[in-house]
């Protein structure tokens, strides 16, 4: 039905249209290259590069949106690419920029801000000028751009290797269906533990036998990017990483610290699992199964659209509106189907919908997904209405802040209403996998990451065995004795993307933090932190993501602030076992 299906055609009603569109950019590009580079010419430069930059934006939302809607289509595939090149095309035309407004003198600025309405490039460009002491020559910052796709191949090449050219075999004990990347998650949830122990193996298995194909393509990203830190003239990159949200690295040592400190709640879990599943051992394989294999709850998308309503009403009466009116409005592809792609997103431009990518299955899981990717969008929707597009988009830091919120928001209204004490076991035993799987794995991924990057920085090449190491090394601190060890999962490295994101992992767990404790704020009715959550939604980039967090009423350079998130994961986890107990 075409109401369960995202409107793409509000944007472009075909590909010639949009194809129109590149042309109408590049003319926009080439009136960059040739204008004179001079402080006379600065605001028609900016008025051209935001009016080419939106056009890029809406490019790039449509062009990738219409080739996942079905990847196989040749049409949608070839525009994703040339949109891509139209990207390249703008950033090199663009490079000369940031050079250049750093060669400005702060009386030339000051005069440039008293013209007309020019104050209100004030705060964009000073967040550029800070960047002054990285910022290369215009022909060296040229020639890095031109190097962007370069760059990438590692990202890429991990991509097609995972995604298309690796075969992973059948799982002979559900009937012979297909194991892929896409659905391995599905297959660990299965109450059948043969099937789970295949899956598992044959994942495992197969990543191993291509164990030093992964670990080149690793390296390789990891000293590209501790090269370019070097050239940029910062101390490392994780430093360089954390400089684009203006984030000090205190922030990221505070995680891994305070988690280290609630790790045996989270050890305690796995001995309750352990318990539940009434298992003399437990294995990696079982730690995502159901508690009660007999209980399986489903939440259809049109029961889910109701309780989501219900439980973000603490957020306000136009918030909900507006949310209302995103699934009237057909911001969201629901179902998935042959081609689509995998996994759930929300994505947008300036000049579109804020939507979302689902591939809704009727459970819990796809639930909440869904609550999740509508926090993207209704924090895109108030960036946007709320600020012209210069400072509309805000920063990745605070990107999984008000997804984690809605999620968390609609967990505390199920459990104040569920009735079942069984569903309520299921939920809490959700709520608690929330936490593992965006706070504490994350932030194992994050020290991975930490740990990697200054073996590298000490001039130390990595192999597959030293990769292998240092990820045994997490599994055994993080899962503790209540889950058997596991040669194969120490493989893990090398099939996570979000490694060639560059320290981005750490970034869900501060924002689930952050989220925990501005949701408890918000459901106990306080109605000067929704006033506050609420600004802090409408803000873009107007603020640094640290100086937002803290209008919104926490400090995350205090580790106290993420111990008090941490605490409420002891509590989930000290009424399971009352509930379990029971």
């Amino acid at each position: 039905m075409e109401k369960y299906n995202w409107s793409l055609e509000k944007i472009y009603k075909n590909v010639d249209e949009a194809r129109a569109e590149i042309k109408i950019c590049d003319e926009i590009i080439e009136e960059i290259i040739k204008t004179e580079k001079s402080v006379k010419n600065l605001k028609h430069i900016m008025e051209l590069s935001e009016k080419s930059s939106r056009l890029v934006e809406k490019l790039y939302c449509y062009s990738y949106m219409k080739r996942d809607e079905d990847s196989r289509v040749p049409e949608s595939q070839k525009l994703a690419l040339e949109v891509n090149s139209l990207g390249t095309r703008f950033s090199s035309a663009m490079a000369f920029f940031d050079p250049f407004l750093m060669s400005l003198s702060n009386e030339e600025l000051e005069n440039f801000y008293k013209e007309g309405d020019n104050e209100k490039y004030r705060v964009h460009f000073e967040n550029i000028l800070r960047f002054k002491p990285h910022t290369l020559s215009e022909q060296e910052e040229k020639l890095l751009a031109n190097c962007g796709e370069m760059v990438g191949t590692g990202q890429n090449s991990f991509y097609m290797l995972s995604y298309a050219d690796m075969d992973y075999g059948k799982i002979e004990n559900k009937d012979g269906e297909k194991l892929t990347p896409a659905n391995y998650n599905n297959f660990l949830l299965d109450e059948n533990e043969e099937v789970r122990k295949e899956a598992f193996d044959k994942m495992y298995g197969t990543i191993s036998s291509f164990k030093n194909t992964y670990a080149t393509t690793l390296y390789s990203a990891i000293k590209n990017l501790t090269i370019l830190a070097k050239v940029k003239n910062y101390p490392s990159a994780r430093y360089m990483e954390l400089f684009q949200d203006a984030v000090p690295e205190k922030v990221y040592d505070s995680l891994i610290e305070s988690i280290e400190e609630y790790l045996p709640s989270l050890h305690k879990y796995y001995g309750l699992r352990k318990k539940a599943l009434k298992k003399d051992k437990q294995y990696m394989w079982d730690v995502s199964v159901n508690l009660d294999k007999n209980f399986n709850q489903k939440y259809p998308y049109e029961k889910a659209r109701e309780l989501i309503l219900a439980g973000l009403k603490p957020l306000g009466d136009d918030y909900v509106e507006v949310l209302n009116r995103g699934f009237d409005d057909r911001w969201v592809d629901v179902y998935p189907r042959e081609g689509k792609a995998g996994g759930a997103y929300s994505w947008g431009s300036y000049d579109t919908e804020p939507y979302i990518l689902m591939n809704y299955t009727d459970d819990l899981n796809s639930m909440f997904t869904l609550a999740h990717e509508f926090g993207h969008s209704m924090h895109s929707y108030y960036s946007r209405l709320d600020n012209e597009f210069l400072y509309s988009q805000y920063k990745i830091f605070v990107a999984e802040v008000a997804s984690t919120f809605n999620e968390l928001t609609l967990l505390d209204y199920l459990l104040k209403n569920v009735k079942d004490k069984n569903e309520k076991i299921y939920i809490l035993n959700y709520y608690i996998n929330m936490f593992i799987g965006t706070v504490f794995r994350q932030t194992m991924f994050g020290e991975f990451e930490k740990n990697t990057h200054l073996e590298v920085e000490a001039g130390n090449a990595l192999t597959a065995d030293d990769f292998t190491r240092i990820m045994g090394k997490l599994n055994d601190k993080y899962y503790g004795e209540n889950v058997e060890r596991s040669d194969l999962a120490d493989y893990l490295w090398a099939r996570i993307p979000h490694f060639y994101n560059n320290f981005y992992v750490y970034k869900y767990a501060t924002s689930f933090c952050a989220a925990s404790f501005l949701s408890s704020r918000v459901v106990s009715g306080d109605k000067e932190a929704l006033k506050s959550y609420r600004n802090f939604l409408k803000d873009g980039c107007r603020h640094h993501p640290i100086n937002q967090l803290r209008m919104a009423g926490i400090d995350m350079e205090d580790k106290n602030s993420i111990a008090k998130a941490l605490e409420i994961f002891k509590g989930l986890v000290d009424e399971l076992e009352k509930e379990l107990e029971a």
